[in-house]
């Protein structure tokens, strides 16, 4: 993931700290940008530049499952990895997730290494 940017969207701006930290050890030479809300995140997103993206479902402004939708949708975005962190993971969450196609998901609590497997595929 070197040179690589992500984008967090978590309304837990502790959470946030935390996966910022987990993925700076994880990998080397990448650059995280947080948003504490999915409408914040999309205007991020419109700048785009993104090559993974980590949402939680339950936002305000925007909720998860519509700013993935959003993004999919939006040209440019593509290419981009998006993964879900969340602890509202029910099964009509994931039916959408699925739907959507996303690159993996892992229910809140997590570990480090539950955001390593994620990241590196082995989820």
């Amino acid at each position: 993931m070197e040179g690589k940017r992500v984008l967090i969207v978590d309304d837990d701006r502790d959470l946030c700290e935390i996966l910022t930290g987990y993925l700076i050890n994880i990998f080397d030479d990448i650059q995280v940008a947080c948003c504490y809300d999915g409408g914040k995140a999309l205007q991020e997103i419109n700048f785009g530049g993104f090559d993974y993206m980590i949402f939680d479902l339950n936002l305000p402004v925007v909720d998860g499952i519509e700013l993935i939708r959003k993004t999919v949708n939006k040209d440019g975005n593509n290419k981009a990895e998006i993964y879900v962190v969340s602890g509202n993971i029910d099964s009509e969450a994931q039916k959408s997730l699925d739907e959507l196609n996303i690159k993996g998901s892992i229910h809140k609590p997590f570990t480090y290494q539950d955001i390593y497997d994620m990241m590196k595929g082995k989820a």
